[in-house]
Parts: structure tokens; C-alpha cells; sequence
């Protein structure tokens, strides 16, 4: 592991310390304050952990399904329309 991997990963296990001791403070505002009790607010985050799983389930479902496309042929060689105001001379002389 080179020097960028490591600080990378530095900086990241230091953002995932400061976001879990800014949650943990305001999880005890929030209980100590009496705004909800522990057991509300552990069944609060359990359904929103269940519905973002789920969430992410179905944007999987999305990404992995195809989408069919057709494409009429046609013959383009033969399509003036296509070929219209399209120059096959010499380079520089168009």
C-alpha cells in the first residue's frame, strides 16, 4: 500500500470518528432533553436503516435491468438523406 492509499484511508477513519462522536453527542441531547426515549429512538433508526436497504435493493434492481432498444435498419449507403451534404473527394478540397 503506497503513502496516498494510507493517508486516504487516514482520512477517512478520521471522518468516520468524528461523525460517530457528533452522533453519539446528539443522540444524548436528544434522549437527555427527554424529546424521545432510547427505545424510540433505536426503533426510529432501525426503520430507517430497514428502509434504506431497501432502497438501495431496488436502485440495484434498476441498475441491473436492461432497457431494450431497437433501431430500425435501413440501408444508409443508399439513404440520400443520410449522405446529404456529406463530401467523399479528395482531402482539402471540400
Amino acid at each position: 500500500m503506497n503513502l496516498t492509499s494510507k493517508a486516504i484511508i487516514k482520512n477517512l477513519n478520521d471522518r468516520i470518528l468524528a461523525q460517530s462522536v457528533i452522533m453519539e453527542t446528539l443522540i444524548d441531547i436528544i434522549i437527555d432533553n427527554g424529546l424521545v426515549t432510547e427505545k424510540e429512538l433505536e426503533k426510529m433508526i432501525l426503520n430507517n436503516q430497514e428502509s434504506q436497504q431497501e432502497y438501495i435493493k431496488e436502485l440495484r434492481q434498476r441498475e441491473s435491468s436492461t432497457i431494450p432498444i431497437s433501431i430500425p435498419k435501413t440501408d444508409f449507403e443508399n439513404d440520400s438523406e443520410y449522405l446529404e451534404g456529406l463530401y467523399f473527394g479528395p482531402v482539402g478540397e471540400a
